[in-house]
């Protein structure tokens, strides 16, 4: 009998999709280890590298929120044909600069594109996918990014030293051609209502729409706010790395990505691989319930690492396989969630007001790890991480079931 991984990988289409988000990824990590590797090279501040997310979070801030009416009214396709062709422009424009202050422009043009890349990506997953492997298929999905974190954060520290940064740049900038390339051999879409055919009073109205059905669906609602605590959680540890890495562990930033990256890629791998058989006996809110624990221990454990004499390195490796775990127990459940219980006329809106909710719901998190992690050191605020998440953890299992059946009172 043929596994849910074998039957997705006969789908040409899926592997169309899902090469096209490898190359999407593998680019955009590896362009940010190399912004955030030259920044904090050039300032030894935490803060400074915290500005560069929000170089990136501004875009959404901006434009998030219209990004969704503009997804359903274009074909999805062709709008990441589009993206991918100018983030590989922007990619390029590095070529010509390398001041600090020319960092935070870039990001900012390849974080605007992706405001309609990633719900276009997102919102394609359904219509070509079987239903009974939507679970899979995002699964492998979150795996590509935690691999692409992986190979952009791991290996782009020794790109960077063997290739230098114009061929490494050429490369990122090549992988988003080649990503558009393979969306172009989807089948093509229109949506129900095409752009030029609605007015800004249209557009208004679109936007509404995807607020409303968020607000009042609380099978969406819940999910929702799971995927945006643990990407809180994510981007904090993401921002706090290179100081852990330094200060904690006593090793290169370029070495990082081999040594926490990838234990977290195995956890996810973990999880995705179990995750069907899983689903057999487990309900969603159990396993994402599970990740909350999960994350909040290994977080403690993380804060601990500090106090070893020794095989600080070792240990913390091994404890990052349990972030990888609690993430995929997380996200791929409340995606999946996400894309059963919403048409496919408004999935564009409502990934297109996550990406926004996302970035109104991490950015005080973000700029307040900076500060902290400079004031008081990664341990400790790692510590409070995990106790946060234990929190969390606690009230989801005690008021999740009232929450799906009667929602938040809002």
């Amino acid at each position: 009998m043929k596994s849910n991984f074998s039957r997705l990988f006969e789908n040409k289409d899926f592997i169309k999709l899902w090469l096209s988000q490898i190359l999407s990824q593998i680019a955009i990590n590896l362009m940010n280890f190399y912004v955030l590797t030259q920044v904090f090279s050039k300032t030894q501040s935490t803060t400074a590298v915290a500005m560069i997310w929000v170089a990136s979070a501004l875009p959404a801030l901006l434009f998030g929120p219209f990004s969704g009416p503009i997804v359903d009214s274009l074909s999805r396709r062709k709008a990441m044909i589009i993206t991918n062709l100018l983030q590989a422009g922007s990619i390029a424009l590095l070529f010509f600069r390398h001041q600090l202050f020319s960092f935070y422009p870039v990001v900012f043009l390849y974080s605007f594109f992706d405001q309609i890349y990633l719900p276009s990506q997102q919102a394609s997953i359904p219509g070509l996918v079987n239903r009974k492997y939507l679970s899979t298929a995002n699964g492998l999905f979150l795996l590509t990014q935690q691999g692409s974190v992986l190979l952009g954060f791991g290996f782009g520290g020794i790109l960077l030293a063997l290739l230098g940064n114009t061929i490494t740049i050429a490369i990122a900038s090549g992988a988003l051609i080649v990503a558009a390339i393979s969306v172009y051999f989807l089948p093509k879409d229109q949506p129900r209502v095409g752009f030029m055919e609605k007015n800004i009073g249209r557009f208004w109205k679109d936007l509404l729409v995807g607020y409303k059905y968020i607000r009042t669906h609380r099978e969406i609602l819940l999910p929702l706010l799971m995927i945006i605590c643990s990407q809180i959680f994510v981007s904090v540890i993401t921002i706090i790395l290179p100081t852990f890495t330094h200060e904690v562990l006593n090793i290169s930033l370029n070495y990082a990505g081999i040594m926490l990256i990838v234990p977290g890629a195995i956890g996810a791998l973990i999880v995705t691989y179990n995750l069907p058989r899983w689903l057999k006996t487990s309900r969603k809110k159990d396993i994402v319930q599970r990740g909350l624990l999960i994350g909040g221990l290994t977080l403690v454990l993380f804060s601990l690492v500090g106090l070893l004499t020794v095989g600080r390195t070792l240990i913390s490796g091994i404890v990052a396989i349990g972030i990888g775990m609690a993430l995929a127990c997380i996200t791929v459940p409340s995606q999946t969630l996400i894309q059963e219980k919403t048409p496919s006329w408004l999935r564009g809106r409502v990934y297109s007001q996550l990406s926004f909710l996302l970035i109104i719901a991490t950015t005080l998190p973000i700029l307040a790890a900076g500060t902290l992690a400079d004031a008081l050191g990664v341990a400790p605020l790692m510590g409070l991480m995990g106790l946060i998440l234990c929190v969390i953890y606690y009230i989801f299992k005690r008021k999740g079931d009232y929450v799906l059946a009667n929602g938040f009172g809002l």
